[in-house]
């Protein structure tokens, strides 16, 4: 009897298994909100669940617009900007005047505009979309600040459409929840229902085999990406809607946060099998844990602390749950197969099409402003840069080994905090730098012992690192800035020779450092191929997740170098140094010719990119103009940099061999 009942057992077994491994993410949402109606008496009222669905309404819509252009193996970094640049331009279509159902109009259409341009320049000049979209966030945002600026960067938002979002309910449940909802069960009917959402699943799961079976990928990537950036406009309005008041802060970080939610719901980013059940379930776990550290009392820098943490163990655990998830192309890695391969020729094209720009911008910056080819501003500007170019030297081995990191400059922010503490707490500047370093290198040996061991996207967990590790930064400090050992930045500020500081001299070392890993010492060898092809790699014996270990600790160590340079520059440790940092060395590295698809990359060419950002850096800091100038010339110089470069690269370039 015995022996007829277990397998029975066994197979309900497996099936309550499979479902787990199925819904891992769902059930982990129903145990917390389980356990939160527990443990407090407030959670579970109608009043906070309706409260909770009205700070989940714009991020749902945020997350389904990620959702489109994660399936289709992209990413969008511009939407947190996209949401500013709605809610502004709804607010400003408003306060002229317009009727509330064009200023919607109007937020709803500038999202869709800039999806346009994502979409061109990443499918019709074929570049990553990482860094157009980076560029894209920068310029949009620039833009948007522009446009607040000439209403003393404040703008209300009085209308009855957007009143009736922030006030109204039905049946209990507020009207822009019900309106996220709604938008939500448009997007699951076309994704699930459709040809077409068919077909950007076929495109996100096997693009290869997409293209062969006649879709049109490039057509079908264009549409998530005008998709998402339409969807990020309708959220920027809903934003508009709830905030009543639209200033500079609006949206900032939030294309993170909706990665994350992406992430937590699916536990992971894996193109082809992301699902609006993932964007609703990400939503509410995230917009849950919120509220309940809110009604505990928990400070708002912890929260994201948390956030971080968790986006990390839902990773992990999606991935030790979910076993059919090895054949899953991850979004920093499914644009591979699209890219063209460039020529000698082709590439030394490329290269100096960005070395001769390089030049005009100095050129140019010296014909607006003489007082920007002086030595003394020359050298100011070196010295102002190191800590990008010493992080670029691990950014550029990181893309080159195709392990993108978004982490630097929270990283760095966390490792000077924690040498500034220790040196408060007593110990000498030797050993609170050596507490900095450790720190450091502690977050990268997290991450590469999630990347190797578990085979998880280093994109994705540098994002987690990049939440949670400012977070705690923030925490440790109580948001306030702790002073350094004035010695020490005596030091690092006081010219060694010629007027050079220490930290010039650190940055040369780091690129020289670069150079010896990556030309003459095995493990160069072995970071290239691992980019170009791992199994190859796999083929010679070399145990690739030991290597991913590596590789990460050897860009903490690049990462804490510039922790020990900006610490030095600043005098202090600022929980908000290094924000932004970690974009601008990618950017630098792929303005130098290296690629997202991996195995290729000079550090001469990073260097080209180092200074290119540098003399726009610097030269636009000596025309004293605004934030919002600053950004949005920023980020259109980046994107006609990469245009530029696409453009050289186009005439001399062959198709991938599949």
């Amino acid at each position: 009897m015995a022996e007829a009942i277990s397998p029975a057992a066994g197979q309900r077994g497996n099936a309550v298994f499979d479902f787990l491994s199925r819904h891992a993410m769902l059930a982990a949402a129903i145990l917390l909100c389980i356990a939160f109606v527990a443990t407090s008496p407030v959670f579970g009222t109608p009043g906070n669940a309706a409260n909770i669905l009205r700070q989940s309404a714009s991020v749902l819509v945020l997350g389904l617009a990620m959702s489109l252009v994660v399936l289709v193996g992209g990413i969008d970094l511009s939407v947190g900007s996209v949401v500013l640049a709605s809610a502004t331009l709804a607010g400003i279509g408003l306060t002229e005047g317009f009727p509330p159902i064009v200023a919607v109009g109007m937020g709803v259409g500038i999202g869709l505009l800039v999806g346009a341009l994502n979409a061109a320049m990443i499918e019709g000049l074929k570049i990553s979309p990482v860094i157009v979209t980076l560029g894209t966030m920068i310029a949009v945002r620039g833009l948007s600040l522009v446009a607040l600026g000439e209403y003393n960067s404040w703008v209300e938002i009085k209308g009855p459409i957007f009143s009736d979002l922030a006030r109204q309910t039905i049946l209990g449940v507020p009207l822009d929840a019900i309106v996220a909802i709604l938008a939500a069960l448009v997007v699951w009917f076309v994704l699930r229902l459709t040809i077409l959402g068919r077909a950007m699943h076929a495109v996100g799961d096997a693009p290869v085999a997409a293209r062969l079976a006649g879709l049109g990928v490039p057509r079908l990537r264009s549409l998530a990406y005008v998709g998402c950036g339409g969807l990020a406009g309708f959220a920027g309005v809903l934003v508009a809607a709830r905030t009543g008041l639209i200033s500079p802060s609006i949206g900032q970080g939030l294309e993170f946060f909706a990665i994350a939610v992406v992430a937590l719901g699916a536990g992971g980013l894996s193109a082809g099998r992301i699902t609006v059940a993932h964007a609703v379930i990400g939503t509410l776990i995230l917009m849950m844990i919120f509220n309940y550290m809110t009604i505990r009392g928990v400070p708002g820098t912890w929260q994201t602390t948390v956030t971080g943490l968790l986006l990390l163990a839902a990773m992990v655990a999606g991935k030790l749950i979910q076993r059919d998830s090895q054949g899953d192309v991850s979004a920093s890695e499914a644009f591979r197969d699209e890219y063209a391969t460039m020529t000698p020729t082709g590439a030394r094209l490329a290269r100096g099409a960005m070395a001769a720009a390089t030049m005009l911008l100095a050129l140019v910056f010296v014909f607006v402003n003489p007082r920007f080819a002086t030595v003394a501003n020359v050298i100011a500007l070196v010295e102002q840069n190191a800590a990008l170019a010493i992080v670029a030297v691990g950014a550029m081995i990181g893309i080159v080994s195709r392990a993108v990191d978004i982490s630097p400059g929270s990283v760095i922010a966390l490792g000077a905090v924690v040498a500034a503490l220790a040196g408060q707490a007593g110990a000498p500047v030797p050993l609170a730098l050596a507490a900095g370093i450790i720190a450091c290198m502690a977050v990268y040996g997290l991450n590469g012992a999630i990347v190797g061991g578990l085979g998880l996207d280093p994109l994705i967990v540098t994002l987690a690192a990049w939440i949670w590790a400012r977070g705690l930064a923030v925490s440790l400090t109580n948001a306030t800035t702790i002073g350094f050992d004035m010695g020490f930045v005596t030091v690092m500020n006081t010219p060694v020779v010629a007027g050079l500081t220490p930290a010039i001299f650190m940055a040369a070392a780091a690129f020289l450092a670069g150079w010896v890993i990556l030309r003459r010492l095995p493990v160069g060898i072995h970071i290239y191929a691992i980019g170009g092809d791992p199994r190859m790699l796999r083929q010679a014996g070399v145990d690739e997740r030991r290597l991913r270990v590596v590789i990460l600790l050897i860009m903490s160590l690049f990462t804490a170098t510039g922790m020990i340079v900006m610490l030095g520059r600043l005098g202090a440790a600022a929980p908000t140094a290094g924000f932004g940092l970690e974009l601008d060395a990618i950017v630098a590295v792929i303005i130098g010719g290296a690629s997202f698809r991996g195995g290729t990359g000079r550090l001469r060419d990073t260097l080209v990119g180092v200074l290119f950002l540098a003399i726009l850096n610097n030269g636009l800091s000596g025309l004293q103009m605004g934030d919002a100038q600053f950004f949005l010339i920023k980020g259109s110089a980046i994107l006609m940099a990469l245009t530029l470069r696409a453009l050289a690269q186009g005439y001399f370039s062959r198709p991938v061999a599949q």
